[in-house]
Protein backbone atom coordinates (compact mmCIF):
# COMPACT_ATOMS: atom_id res chain seq x y z
CA UNK A 1 0.00 0.00 0.00
CA UNK A 2 2.65 2.41 0.97
CA UNK A 3 4.09 1.79 -2.63
CA UNK A 4 0.87 2.82 -4.33
CA UNK A 5 0.39 5.79 -2.01
CA UNK A 6 2.25 8.23 -4.23
CA UNK A 7 0.14 7.89 -6.79
CA UNK A 8 -3.20 7.54 -4.60
CA UNK A 9 -5.30 10.81 -3.95
CA UNK A 10 -4.89 10.83 -0.22
CA UNK A 11 -8.80 11.73 0.17
CA UNK A 12 -9.80 8.69 -1.99
CA UNK A 13 -7.35 6.78 0.06
CA UNK A 14 -8.94 7.89 3.73
CA UNK A 15 -12.47 7.19 3.03
CA UNK A 16 -11.56 3.69 1.90
CA UNK A 17 -9.13 3.72 4.77
CA UNK A 18 -12.35 4.56 7.42
CA UNK A 19 -14.36 2.36 5.54
CA UNK A 20 -12.19 -1.00 6.40
CA UNK A 21 -12.07 0.00 10.01
CA UNK A 22 -15.22 0.96 10.73
CA UNK A 23 -15.99 -2.80 9.09
CA UNK A 24 -13.11 -4.56 10.54
CA UNK A 25 -14.54 -3.03 13.87
CA UNK A 26 -17.82 -4.29 13.26
CA UNK A 27 -16.94 -7.89 12.70
CA UNK A 28 -14.77 -7.84 15.85
CA UNK A 29 -17.69 -6.60 17.64
CA UNK A 30 -19.93 -9.15 16.38
CA UNK A 31 -17.34 -11.91 16.74
CA UNK A 32 -17.39 -11.23 20.53
CA UNK A 33 -21.55 -10.30 20.36
CA UNK A 34 -21.62 -14.44 19.15
CA UNK A 35 -19.13 -15.94 21.52
CA UNK A 36 -21.03 -14.49 24.57
CA UNK A 37 -24.49 -16.37 23.36
CA UNK A 38 -23.06 -19.49 22.08
CA UNK A 39 -25.69 -21.61 23.99
CA UNK A 40 -28.73 -19.07 22.71
CA UNK A 41 -27.97 -18.07 19.49
CA UNK A 42 -29.71 -19.41 16.00
CA UNK A 43 -27.14 -21.35 14.37
CA UNK A 44 -28.66 -20.54 10.71
CA UNK A 45 -29.32 -16.39 11.60
CA UNK A 46 -25.40 -16.55 12.72
CA UNK A 47 -24.13 -18.37 9.28
CA UNK A 48 -26.63 -15.74 7.06
CA UNK A 49 -24.85 -12.99 9.47
CA UNK A 50 -21.18 -14.73 9.14
CA UNK A 51 -21.80 -14.77 5.13
CA UNK A 52 -22.82 -11.11 4.85
CA UNK A 53 -20.09 -9.69 6.69
CA UNK A 54 -17.72 -12.13 4.82
CA UNK A 55 -19.04 -10.81 1.66
CA UNK A 56 -18.39 -7.19 2.91
CA UNK A 57 -14.85 -8.02 4.29
CA UNK A 58 -14.27 -9.45 0.31
CA UNK A 59 -15.54 -5.78 -1.04
CA UNK A 60 -13.36 -4.15 1.69
CA UNK A 61 -10.48 -4.91 -0.47
CA UNK A 62 -12.50 -6.00 -4.19
CA UNK A 63 -12.81 -1.96 -4.03
CA UNK A 64 -9.27 -1.27 -4.42
CA UNK A 65 -9.20 -1.60 -8.23
CA UNK A 66 -11.64 0.34 -9.35
CA UNK A 67 -10.73 2.89 -6.71
CA UNK A 68 -7.29 3.01 -6.66
CA UNK A 69 -6.39 1.43 -10.78
CA UNK A 70 -6.74 4.70 -12.54
CA UNK A 71 -4.32 6.33 -10.84
CA UNK A 72 -1.49 3.92 -11.25
CA UNK A 73 1.02 3.47 -13.91
CA UNK A 74 1.17 -0.21 -15.67
CA UNK A 75 3.98 -1.79 -13.20
CA UNK A 76 1.62 -0.78 -9.94
CA UNK A 77 -1.93 -1.86 -11.57
CA UNK A 78 -0.13 -4.99 -12.28
CA UNK A 79 1.35 -5.04 -8.83
CA UNK A 80 -2.16 -4.76 -7.28
CA UNK A 81 -3.99 -6.65 -9.76
CA UNK A 82 -1.21 -9.58 -8.12
CA UNK A 83 -2.17 -8.30 -4.64
CA UNK A 84 -5.51 -8.28 -5.03
CA UNK A 85 -5.67 -12.37 -6.32
CA UNK A 86 -3.57 -13.30 -3.73
CA UNK A 87 -5.94 -12.20 -1.18
CA UNK A 88 -8.06 -15.07 -0.87
CA UNK A 89 -5.49 -17.77 -1.47
CA UNK A 90 -3.76 -16.11 1.43
CA UNK A 91 -7.23 -16.19 3.34
CA UNK A 92 -7.83 -19.81 3.18
CA UNK A 93 -4.06 -20.31 3.77
CA UNK A 94 -4.71 -18.19 7.63
CA UNK A 95 -8.46 -19.67 8.36
CA UNK A 96 -10.59 -22.32 8.03
CA UNK A 97 -13.93 -21.00 6.74
CA UNK A 98 -17.33 -23.02 5.25
CA UNK A 99 -16.60 -23.08 1.27
CA UNK A 100 -19.96 -21.00 0.95
CA UNK A 101 -17.95 -18.66 2.81
CA UNK A 102 -14.81 -19.02 1.43
CA UNK A 103 -16.45 -19.11 -1.83
CA UNK A 104 -17.96 -15.24 -1.38
CA UNK A 105 -15.42 -14.01 -0.23
CA UNK A 106 -13.02 -14.64 -2.80
CA UNK A 107 -16.00 -13.60 -5.57
CA UNK A 108 -16.36 -10.08 -3.78
CA UNK A 109 -12.37 -9.70 -4.17
CA UNK A 110 -12.56 -11.09 -7.68
CA UNK A 111 -15.38 -10.07 -9.61
CA UNK A 112 -14.44 -5.90 -9.30
CA UNK A 113 -11.01 -7.01 -9.97
CA UNK A 114 -11.46 -8.69 -12.90
CA UNK A 115 -14.32 -6.05 -13.76
CA UNK A 116 -11.48 -3.36 -13.66
CA UNK A 117 -9.08 -5.39 -15.40
CA UNK A 118 -11.03 -5.99 -18.47
CA UNK A 119 -12.12 -2.09 -18.56
CA UNK A 120 -8.48 -1.05 -18.93
CA UNK A 121 -7.35 -4.15 -21.12
CA UNK A 122 -10.40 -5.06 -22.96
CA UNK A 123 -9.04 -7.23 -25.09
CA UNK A 124 -8.13 -9.61 -21.90
CA UNK A 125 -11.91 -10.28 -21.32
CA UNK A 126 -12.46 -13.78 -22.14
CA UNK A 127 -9.62 -14.53 -20.45
CA UNK A 128 -10.26 -12.89 -17.22
CA UNK A 129 -13.78 -14.22 -17.36
CA UNK A 130 -12.72 -17.93 -17.34
CA UNK A 131 -9.83 -17.40 -14.82
CA UNK A 132 -11.65 -15.64 -12.42
CA UNK A 133 -14.28 -18.98 -12.99
CA UNK A 134 -11.79 -21.28 -12.78
CA UNK A 135 -10.21 -19.46 -9.86
CA UNK A 136 -13.10 -19.05 -7.24
CA UNK A 137 -13.76 -23.35 -8.02
CA UNK A 138 -10.16 -23.90 -6.82
CA UNK A 139 -11.07 -22.09 -4.04
CA UNK A 140 -14.41 -23.89 -3.57
CA UNK A 141 -12.74 -27.34 -4.02
CA UNK A 142 -9.62 -26.09 -1.49
CA UNK A 143 -11.81 -25.04 1.03
CA UNK A 144 -14.18 -28.72 1.00
CA UNK A 145 -10.87 -30.53 1.45
CA UNK A 146 -10.29 -27.99 4.29
CA UNK A 147 -13.34 -28.61 6.07
CA UNK A 148 -12.89 -32.42 5.24
CA UNK A 149 -9.91 -32.19 7.36
CA UNK A 150 -11.21 -30.11 9.85
CA UNK A 151 -13.82 -32.59 10.72
CA UNK A 152 -11.33 -35.50 10.89
CA UNK A 153 -9.34 -33.69 12.95
CA UNK A 154 -12.16 -32.82 15.29
CA UNK A 155 -13.50 -36.39 15.01
CA UNK A 156 -9.98 -37.47 15.52
CA UNK A 157 -9.59 -35.45 18.92
CA UNK A 158 -13.27 -36.81 20.44
CA UNK A 159 -12.53 -40.41 19.78
CA UNK A 160 -8.81 -39.27 21.80
CA UNK A 161 -10.95 -37.34 24.62
CA UNK A 162 -13.76 -40.55 24.63
CA UNK A 163 -10.87 -42.95 25.15
CA UNK A 164 -9.28 -40.82 27.84
CA UNK A 165 -12.44 -40.45 29.57
CA UNK A 166 -13.26 -43.93 29.38
CA UNK A 167 -9.57 -45.08 30.91
CA UNK A 168 -10.70 -42.26 33.70
CA UNK A 169 -13.41 -44.01 34.00
CA UNK A 170 -12.43 -47.33 34.06
CA UNK A 171 -9.21 -46.47 36.10
CA UNK A 172 -11.68 -45.21 38.89
CA UNK A 173 -13.89 -48.35 38.62
CA UNK A 174 -11.42 -50.75 38.82
CA UNK A 175 -9.81 -48.73 41.73
CA UNK A 176 -13.83 -48.64 42.94
CA UNK A 177 -14.19 -52.13 42.95
CA UNK A 178 -10.35 -53.14 44.16
CA UNK A 179 -11.45 -50.25 47.49
CA UNK A 180 -15.11 -52.02 48.00
CA UNK A 181 -13.27 -55.50 47.67
CA UNK A 182 -11.07 -54.51 50.29
CA UNK A 183 -13.58 -53.31 52.25
CA UNK A 184 -15.36 -56.65 51.97
CA UNK A 185 -12.43 -58.57 52.71
CA UNK A 186 -12.00 -56.61 55.79
CA UNK A 187 -15.41 -56.78 56.81
CA UNK A 188 -15.73 -60.75 56.46
CA UNK A 189 -12.76 -60.99 58.46
CA UNK A 190 -14.75 -58.83 61.28
CA UNK A 191 -18.02 -60.82 61.09
CA UNK A 192 -16.11 -64.23 60.99
CA UNK A 193 -14.09 -63.02 63.94
CA UNK A 194 -17.13 -61.86 65.57
CA UNK A 195 -19.11 -64.81 64.50
CA UNK A 196 -16.32 -67.12 65.64
CA UNK A 197 -16.79 -65.53 69.14
CA UNK A 198 -20.84 -66.06 69.39
CA UNK A 199 -20.39 -69.68 68.41
CA UNK A 200 -17.91 -71.03 70.15
CA UNK A 201 -19.42 -69.81 73.32
CA UNK A 202 -23.28 -71.22 72.72
CA UNK A 203 -21.56 -74.41 71.45
CA UNK A 204 -19.13 -74.76 74.58
CA UNK A 205 -22.63 -74.10 76.39
CA UNK A 206 -24.37 -76.85 74.95
CA UNK A 207 -21.45 -79.30 74.98
CA UNK A 208 -21.84 -78.51 79.12
CA UNK A 209 -25.14 -79.18 79.43
CA UNK A 210 -25.27 -82.09 76.64
CA UNK A 211 -22.87 -83.84 79.27
CA UNK A 212 -25.42 -83.40 82.12
CA UNK A 213 -27.90 -84.95 80.48
CA UNK A 214 -25.67 -88.22 79.77
CA UNK A 215 -25.19 -88.26 83.71
CA UNK A 216 -28.98 -88.65 84.25
CA UNK A 217 -29.80 -85.73 86.11
CA UNK A 218 -32.42 -85.07 88.62
CA UNK A 219 -36.28 -83.68 87.24
CA UNK A 220 -35.62 -80.06 88.67
CA UNK A 221 -32.19 -80.05 87.07
CA UNK A 222 -33.28 -81.59 83.90
CA UNK A 223 -36.21 -78.93 83.68
CA UNK A 224 -33.34 -75.98 84.08
CA UNK A 225 -31.04 -77.65 81.28
CA UNK A 226 -34.08 -77.80 78.98
CA UNK A 227 -34.50 -74.38 79.17
CA UNK A 228 -31.01 -73.11 78.83
CA UNK A 229 -30.79 -75.38 76.00
CA UNK A 230 -33.69 -73.53 74.50
CA UNK A 231 -32.41 -70.49 75.27
CA UNK A 232 -29.04 -71.05 73.52
CA UNK A 233 -30.52 -72.91 70.22
CA UNK A 234 -32.73 -69.22 69.81
CA UNK A 235 -29.50 -67.54 70.30
CA UNK A 236 -28.17 -69.82 67.49
CA UNK A 237 -30.67 -69.57 65.33
CA UNK A 238 -31.21 -65.53 65.92
CA UNK A 239 -27.36 -65.29 65.06
CA UNK A 240 -27.49 -67.80 61.62
CA UNK A 241 -30.58 -66.03 60.29
CA UNK A 242 -29.01 -62.63 61.10
CA UNK A 243 -25.79 -64.15 59.25
CA UNK A 244 -27.76 -65.63 56.27
CA UNK A 245 -29.73 -62.36 55.89
CA UNK A 246 -26.50 -60.59 55.76
CA UNK A 247 -24.87 -62.79 53.42
CA UNK A 248 -27.79 -62.60 50.57
CA UNK A 249 -27.91 -58.85 50.97
CA UNK A 250 -24.02 -58.10 50.67
CA UNK A 251 -23.77 -60.78 47.78
CA UNK A 252 -26.82 -59.15 45.67
CA UNK A 253 -28.89 -62.33 46.04
CA UNK A 254 -32.09 -60.76 47.83
CA UNK A 255 -35.10 -61.07 45.56
CA UNK A 256 -36.83 -58.04 45.66
CA UNK A 257 -41.04 -57.98 45.37
CA UNK A 258 -41.94 -54.71 43.96
CA UNK A 259 -45.70 -54.23 44.38
CA UNK A 260 -48.43 -51.44 45.38
CA UNK A 261 -49.17 -51.39 48.83
CA UNK A 262 -50.44 -49.51 51.63
CA UNK A 263 -47.32 -48.43 53.73
CA UNK A 264 -49.29 -46.73 56.46
CA UNK A 265 -51.42 -50.25 56.72
CA UNK A 266 -47.89 -52.57 56.60
CA UNK A 267 -46.30 -50.57 59.36
CA UNK A 268 -49.12 -50.21 61.75
CA UNK A 269 -49.53 -54.19 61.41
CA UNK A 270 -45.46 -54.46 62.92
CA UNK A 271 -46.44 -51.47 65.41
CA UNK A 272 -49.08 -54.29 67.00
CA UNK A 273 -46.78 -57.08 66.83
CA UNK A 274 -44.64 -54.86 69.42
CA UNK A 275 -47.15 -53.35 71.95
CA UNK A 276 -46.99 -56.00 73.99
CA UNK A 277 -43.00 -56.05 74.31
CA UNK A 278 -43.39 -52.17 74.64
CA UNK A 279 -45.65 -52.78 77.41
CA UNK A 280 -43.55 -55.66 79.52
CA UNK A 281 -41.23 -52.47 79.69
CA UNK A 282 -43.42 -50.00 80.41
CA UNK A 283 -43.27 -47.53 77.48
CA UNK A 284 -45.26 -46.31 75.60
CA UNK A 285 -45.27 -46.72 71.37
CA UNK A 286 -47.41 -44.19 69.93
CA UNK A 287 -48.16 -44.89 65.67
CA UNK A 288 -48.80 -41.27 63.34
CA UNK A 289 -49.16 -43.00 60.56
CA UNK A 290 -50.37 -40.91 57.55
CA UNK A 291 -52.01 -42.90 54.50
CA UNK A 292 -49.45 -43.58 52.20
CA UNK A 293 -49.46 -45.62 49.05
CA UNK A 294 -46.34 -47.21 47.97
CA UNK A 295 -44.55 -48.21 44.80
CA UNK A 296 -41.69 -50.80 46.19
CA UNK A 297 -40.95 -53.78 48.17
CA UNK A 298 -43.15 -54.36 51.60
CA UNK A 299 -40.94 -57.12 52.97
CA UNK A 300 -37.53 -54.94 53.03
CA UNK A 301 -39.96 -52.30 54.56
CA UNK A 302 -41.46 -54.86 57.03
CA UNK A 303 -37.67 -55.92 58.30
CA UNK A 304 -36.32 -52.29 57.99
CA UNK A 305 -39.63 -50.98 60.18
CA UNK A 306 -38.73 -54.08 62.93
CA UNK A 307 -35.32 -54.04 63.45
CA UNK A 308 -35.34 -49.73 64.17
CA UNK A 309 -38.66 -50.57 66.20
CA UNK A 310 -36.96 -53.07 68.24
CA UNK A 311 -33.51 -51.74 68.86
CA UNK A 312 -35.70 -48.52 70.34
CA UNK A 313 -37.21 -50.85 72.66
CA UNK A 314 -34.52 -52.73 73.53
CA UNK A 315 -32.21 -49.29 74.12
CA UNK A 316 -34.78 -47.50 76.15
CA UNK A 317 -35.84 -47.87 79.96
CA UNK A 318 -38.09 -45.29 80.38
CA UNK A 319 -40.56 -43.19 78.40
CA UNK A 320 -41.15 -44.43 74.94
CA UNK A 321 -41.38 -44.44 71.28
CA UNK A 322 -43.06 -42.73 68.40
CA UNK A 323 -43.26 -44.09 64.98
CA UNK A 324 -44.12 -41.94 62.76
CA UNK A 325 -45.13 -41.93 58.60
CA UNK A 326 -45.24 -38.73 56.01
CA UNK A 327 -44.76 -37.92 52.79
CA UNK A 328 -44.35 -35.32 50.43
CA UNK A 329 -45.79 -36.96 47.02
CA UNK A 330 -43.01 -38.72 45.86
CA UNK A 331 -40.98 -40.03 48.78
CA UNK A 332 -42.51 -41.65 52.02
CA UNK A 333 -40.29 -40.58 55.61
CA UNK A 334 -40.39 -43.41 58.11
CA UNK A 335 -39.13 -42.01 61.33
CA UNK A 336 -38.88 -43.97 64.55
CA UNK A 337 -38.07 -41.68 67.62
CA UNK A 338 -37.39 -42.91 71.19
CA UNK A 339 -36.77 -41.17 74.52
CA UNK A 340 -33.84 -44.24 75.20
CA UNK A 341 -30.18 -43.56 76.14
CA UNK A 342 -28.72 -41.97 72.41
CA UNK A 343 -26.28 -42.61 71.04
CA UNK A 344 -22.62 -40.59 70.99
CA UNK A 345 -22.27 -38.57 67.54
CA UNK A 346 -18.80 -40.58 67.24
CA UNK A 347 -20.37 -44.20 67.12
CA UNK A 348 -23.32 -42.95 64.40
CA UNK A 349 -21.25 -44.80 61.45
CA UNK A 350 -20.43 -47.48 64.19
CA UNK A 351 -23.87 -48.65 64.71
CA UNK A 352 -24.50 -50.15 61.26
CA UNK A 353 -21.34 -52.26 61.40
CA UNK A 354 -21.78 -56.18 61.70
CA UNK A 355 -21.71 -57.17 65.15
CA UNK A 356 -21.67 -53.49 66.68
CA UNK A 357 -23.54 -53.21 69.89
CA UNK A 358 -23.73 -50.23 72.38
CA UNK A 359 -23.20 -51.21 75.91
CA UNK A 360 -22.82 -55.21 75.38
CA UNK A 361 -19.16 -55.32 75.60
CA UNK A 362 -19.52 -58.93 77.15
CA UNK A 363 -21.37 -60.02 74.24
CA UNK A 364 -24.53 -60.87 76.06
CA UNK A 365 -26.67 -63.28 73.54
CA UNK A 366 -29.71 -62.05 75.53
CA UNK A 367 -29.56 -58.54 74.06
CA UNK A 368 -28.99 -59.71 70.22
CA UNK A 369 -26.25 -60.40 68.24
CA UNK A 370 -25.77 -57.01 66.50
CA UNK A 371 -26.90 -57.64 62.83
CA UNK A 372 -30.14 -55.92 62.83
CA UNK A 373 -28.87 -52.60 62.12
CA UNK A 374 -25.95 -53.57 59.62
CA UNK A 375 -29.45 -55.55 57.74
CA UNK A 376 -31.45 -52.31 57.63
CA UNK A 377 -28.70 -50.38 55.71
CA UNK A 378 -28.17 -52.85 53.37
CA UNK A 379 -31.71 -53.16 52.86
CA UNK A 380 -32.27 -49.31 52.67
CA UNK A 381 -29.41 -49.31 50.09
CA UNK A 382 -31.07 -52.32 47.46
CA UNK A 383 -34.27 -50.44 47.45
CA UNK A 384 -32.57 -47.45 46.68
CA UNK A 385 -33.73 -45.20 49.94
CA UNK A 386 -31.72 -43.25 52.51
CA UNK A 387 -31.10 -43.59 56.42
CA UNK A 388 -30.11 -40.88 58.45
CA UNK A 389 -30.07 -41.06 62.84
CA UNK A 390 -29.74 -37.82 64.82
CA UNK A 391 -29.12 -39.12 68.68
CA UNK A 392 -26.97 -37.52 71.30
CA UNK A 393 -26.45 -39.50 74.84
CA UNK A 394 -28.97 -38.94 77.30
CA UNK A 395 -31.51 -37.07 74.68
CA UNK A 396 -32.55 -40.51 72.74
CA UNK A 397 -32.35 -41.15 69.20
CA UNK A 398 -34.19 -40.66 65.46
CA UNK A 399 -33.56 -42.82 63.13
CA UNK A 400 -35.54 -41.13 59.88
CA UNK A 401 -35.52 -43.56 56.45
CA UNK A 402 -36.69 -41.87 53.25
CA UNK A 403 -38.04 -44.06 50.40
CA UNK A 404 -39.26 -42.94 47.05
CA UNK A 405 -41.75 -44.47 45.02
CA UNK A 406 -44.80 -42.61 46.56
CA UNK A 407 -48.09 -43.28 44.28
CA UNK A 408 -51.33 -41.79 44.16
CA UNK A 409 -52.79 -44.60 42.56
CA UNK A 410 -54.61 -46.79 45.64
CA UNK A 411 -52.61 -49.81 46.52
CA UNK A 412 -53.99 -53.75 44.51
CA UNK A 413 -54.13 -55.63 47.70
CA UNK A 414 -52.74 -56.41 51.55
CA UNK A 415 -48.52 -57.43 51.57
CA UNK A 416 -48.17 -60.23 53.20
CA UNK A 417 -45.29 -62.76 53.15
CA UNK A 418 -45.40 -66.24 55.83
CA UNK A 419 -41.57 -66.59 55.04
CA UNK A 420 -40.47 -63.44 57.01
CA UNK A 421 -42.53 -63.76 60.16
CA UNK A 422 -42.03 -61.39 63.52
CA UNK A 423 -40.07 -62.70 66.00
CA UNK A 424 -42.51 -61.68 69.24
CA UNK A 425 -43.62 -63.50 72.44
CA UNK A 426 -46.33 -66.57 71.55
CA UNK A 427 -48.68 -68.28 74.13
CA UNK A 428 -47.19 -72.06 75.39
CA UNK A 429 -47.69 -74.78 72.64
CA UNK A 430 -51.24 -76.79 73.15
CA UNK A 431 -51.73 -80.11 71.58
CA UNK A 432 -54.14 -80.08 69.38
CA UNK A 433 -57.46 -81.71 69.86
CA UNK A 434 -57.96 -83.93 66.65
CA UNK A 435 -54.89 -85.79 65.22
CA UNK A 436 -54.34 -85.22 62.33
CA UNK A 437 -51.97 -86.56 59.27
CA UNK A 438 -48.82 -84.41 58.23
CA UNK A 439 -46.36 -86.05 55.77
CA UNK A 440 -42.76 -84.96 56.47
CA UNK A 441 -40.28 -85.09 53.50
CA UNK A 442 -36.46 -84.69 54.23
CA UNK A 443 -33.20 -86.33 53.40
CA UNK A 444 -31.95 -85.49 56.71
CA UNK A 445 -32.70 -88.69 59.09
CA UNK A 446 -31.51 -86.34 62.05
CA UNK A 447 -34.35 -83.91 61.04
CA UNK A 448 -36.86 -86.46 60.53
CA UNK A 449 -36.48 -87.64 63.79
CA UNK A 450 -36.55 -84.67 65.63
CA UNK A 451 -39.71 -83.04 63.76
CA UNK A 452 -40.89 -86.04 64.24
CA UNK A 453 -40.97 -86.53 67.82
CA UNK A 454 -41.66 -82.82 68.45
CA UNK A 455 -44.80 -83.22 65.92
CA UNK A 456 -45.84 -86.31 68.20
CA UNK A 457 -45.83 -84.24 71.16
CA UNK A 458 -48.09 -81.58 69.78
CA UNK A 459 -50.24 -85.04 69.30
CA UNK A 460 -50.00 -84.90 65.11
CA UNK A 461 -50.23 -88.10 63.14
CA UNK A 462 -46.42 -88.29 61.30
CA UNK A 463 -45.25 -90.34 58.49
CA UNK A 464 -41.89 -89.23 56.82
CA UNK A 465 -40.18 -90.40 53.25
CA UNK A 466 -36.86 -89.17 52.09
CA UNK A 467 -37.39 -89.06 48.95
CA UNK A 468 -39.99 -88.89 46.09
CA UNK A 469 -40.54 -92.35 45.54
CA UNK A 470 -41.58 -92.94 49.27
CA UNK A 471 -43.66 -90.02 49.14
CA UNK A 472 -45.56 -91.48 46.24
CA UNK A 473 -45.79 -94.59 48.37
CA UNK A 474 -47.13 -92.92 51.36
CA UNK A 475 -50.01 -91.22 49.00
CA UNK A 476 -50.83 -94.68 47.54
CA UNK A 477 -50.90 -96.11 50.92
CA UNK A 478 -52.93 -93.22 52.96
CA UNK A 479 -54.03 -91.01 51.30
CA UNK A 480 -53.74 -87.63 50.86
CA UNK A 481 -52.50 -85.63 54.18
CA UNK A 482 -53.49 -82.53 56.08
CA UNK A 483 -50.29 -81.30 55.67
CA UNK A 484 -47.00 -81.68 53.53
CA UNK A 485 -44.17 -80.78 54.79
CA UNK A 486 -41.30 -80.44 52.79
CA UNK A 487 -37.12 -79.62 51.80
CA UNK A 488 -36.41 -77.86 48.90
CA UNK A 489 -33.52 -79.66 47.92
CA UNK A 490 -33.99 -83.83 48.12
CA UNK A 491 -31.29 -86.80 47.15
CA UNK A 492 -30.01 -86.41 44.03
CA UNK A 493 -31.44 -84.23 41.66
CA UNK A 494 -34.85 -84.26 43.14
CA UNK A 495 -36.69 -81.05 43.89
CA UNK A 496 -39.62 -80.44 46.53
CA UNK A 497 -41.48 -78.11 44.10
CA UNK A 498 -41.04 -81.11 41.26
CA UNK A 499 -42.62 -83.66 44.03
CA UNK A 500 -45.20 -80.82 45.20
CA UNK A 501 -46.58 -80.37 41.72
CA UNK A 502 -46.74 -84.21 40.98
CA UNK A 503 -48.15 -84.96 43.87
CA UNK A 504 -51.14 -81.72 43.59
CA UNK A 505 -51.42 -83.32 39.73
CA UNK A 506 -52.22 -86.63 40.72
CA UNK A 507 -54.18 -86.85 44.23
CA UNK A 508 -55.87 -83.16 44.10
CA UNK A 509 -54.95 -79.99 45.99
CA UNK A 510 -53.82 -79.91 49.92
CA UNK A 511 -51.86 -77.98 52.51
CA UNK A 512 -47.93 -77.34 51.88
CA UNK A 513 -45.08 -75.82 53.63
CA UNK A 514 -41.16 -75.67 52.69
CA UNK A 515 -38.78 -75.72 55.33
CA UNK A 516 -35.56 -75.02 53.77
CA UNK A 517 -31.67 -73.98 54.79
CA UNK A 518 -31.08 -72.70 50.81
CA UNK A 519 -30.66 -69.18 50.31
CA UNK A 520 -30.95 -68.55 46.71
CA UNK A 521 -32.83 -66.19 44.68
CA UNK A 522 -33.95 -69.00 42.21
CA UNK A 523 -35.38 -70.54 45.48
CA UNK A 524 -37.27 -67.78 47.14
CA UNK A 525 -38.54 -66.46 43.60
CA UNK A 526 -40.22 -69.66 42.60
CA UNK A 527 -41.50 -69.83 46.71
CA UNK A 528 -42.73 -66.48 45.93
CA UNK A 529 -44.12 -67.25 42.37
CA UNK A 530 -46.29 -70.70 43.30
CA UNK A 531 -47.83 -68.68 46.45
CA UNK A 532 -46.33 -71.62 49.15
CA UNK A 533 -45.14 -70.50 52.67
CA UNK A 534 -41.64 -71.48 53.35
CA UNK A 535 -39.55 -70.82 56.71
CA UNK A 536 -35.70 -71.56 56.80
CA UNK A 537 -33.57 -72.90 59.13
CA UNK A 538 -33.30 -72.96 62.03
CA UNK A 539 -37.13 -72.94 62.77
CA UNK A 540 -38.11 -72.76 66.20
CA UNK A 541 -40.65 -74.56 67.90
CA UNK A 542 -42.98 -71.67 68.17
CA UNK A 543 -42.42 -70.70 64.72
CA UNK A 544 -43.55 -73.87 63.41
CA UNK A 545 -46.41 -74.30 65.64
CA UNK A 546 -47.85 -71.12 64.48
CA UNK A 547 -47.49 -71.46 60.89
CA UNK A 548 -48.78 -75.42 60.79
CA UNK A 549 -52.00 -74.11 62.56
CA UNK A 550 -52.65 -71.66 60.28
CA UNK A 551 -51.91 -73.50 57.42
CA UNK A 552 -54.76 -76.21 58.81
CA UNK A 553 -57.10 -73.86 59.81
CA UNK A 554 -57.10 -72.47 56.69
CA UNK A 555 -59.32 -74.06 53.80
CA UNK A 556 -57.76 -74.64 50.42
CA UNK A 557 -54.02 -73.47 52.07
CA UNK A 558 -51.37 -74.31 50.09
Amino acid sequence: MFVLLPQVPMKIFLLWAAAVVCIEFGRAAHAVWLLRRLTRIDPSKALLQQLLLAILAGLEAGVMAPLFTPYLDALNQTFLTFMLVAFPALGLAVSIAPRYMAGLYGAAILIPTSATWVVLHPQHLLASIVTTIAYILALLFATNESEKLLARSIAIRRERDQVVRDLERSNAEVNAAAARAEAAALARTRVLAAASHDLRQPLHALSIYSAILVANPTPATLGEVANHIDQIVRSLGALLHGLLDLSQLSSSHYVPNRQRFALDALLAGVCTEFESAAADKGLFLVRDLRSTTLDGDPMALVRIARNLIENAIKYTRRGGLIVRLRHDGQTATLTVEDTGEGIDAEEHERIFEEFYQLGNKGRDPSQGVGLGLAIVERLVSLIGARISVDSRLGEGSRFEVRVPGVSATPPLAAATDVTDAPAVAFAPLDKVAARQRIYLVDDESSIVRSMTVLMNSWNFEVHSAEDIAGTAALFSELGCPDLLIADLRLRGHEHGFALVARMHEIHGNFPVLFITGETSSDALHRARAAGWPLLHKPVDAQTLHRTIQSLLTVPGAG
